[in-house]
């Protein structure tokens, strides 16, 4: 996370609340099924085989597929991207794709088709990951924290061999973000019920709207051409 800037890991951080916000959602309406954590979702797989409960494997694995196929429709849409924007347009494209993905999970609630919604929805978050990607591989983690976690520990113990506190605090701010929008993900879904998705529709679309108009206007005030860098710099 070091390579970027503080505004970037803020929107890291606000896309991670999300993450947590949409999991809770699928966590609640599946009956304990992920559409984020695909580790947990395999272990639920496997334990539910064997416990000869075959609806439930079943369930998770969909979830399995469904957030995969989510990973490989954001990321073709961000090679699509690379070969017709500009290189600093490229994560804009992925973010509005994301947008569109859960804006269509909150007409399919509004349309009476709750689990379809749950269906875009994990489709979203999947896509959700190919916002901060560097030579093709996810830089930032959004939508899982194993990774983030790890990192966090080894940075911690880095600060007292001469490492910056910076490093291993950026990692717990990931942490909690995801934590934050678990936590208020259930609770409005306790109130609203599977109706939340209006929330994350609206929500994706804030924190995108802030992020491309920061966008825009740095580009309108940086000193020097941005936009004739030939490498994705995100």
């Amino acid at each position: 996370m070091q390579r970027y800037t503080a505004g970037e890991k803020n929107l890291a951080v606000s896309f991670a609340f999300i993450a947590g916000f949409v999991d809770s959602i699928g966590f609640i309406f599946l009956g304990g099924v992920f559409l984020s954590f695909m580790s947990g979702n395999t272990t639920r797989i496997a334990a539910a085989t064997v416990d000869g409960k075959p609806d439930l494997a079943w369930l998770a694995g969909s979830a399995v597929i469904f957030f995969l196929l989510g990973v490989m429709e954001g990321a073709l849409v961000r090679r699509l991207a690379k070969r017709r924007v500009r290189p600093d347009q490229v994560r804009e494209v992925v973010m509005i794709n994301m947008c569109v993905l859960f804006t269509l999970s909150a007409l399919l609630v509004l349309l009476g088709a709750p689990r379809a919604a749950i269906i875009v929805a994990s489709l979203g978050i999947g896509s959700m990951n190919s916002i901060f990607e560097r030579e093709g591989e996810v830089s930032i983690p959004l939508t899982y924290m194993t990774g983030t976690l790890v990192k966090m520990g080894q940075r911690f113990v880095d600060a007292f061999f001469g490492g910056s506190h910076r490093e291993w605090l950026g990692h717990l701010k990931m942490w909690a973000g995801l934590t934050a929008g678990a936590f208020t993900g259930a609770l409005v879904y306790r109130h609203l019920g599977i109706q939340s998705l209006y929330v994350v529709a609206l929500l994706t679309w804030a924190v995108t709207g802030v992020a491309l108009g920061l966008r825009m206007w740095a580009r309108r005030h940086a000193i020097g051409s941005v936009v004739k860098v030939k490498v994705d710099p995100y």
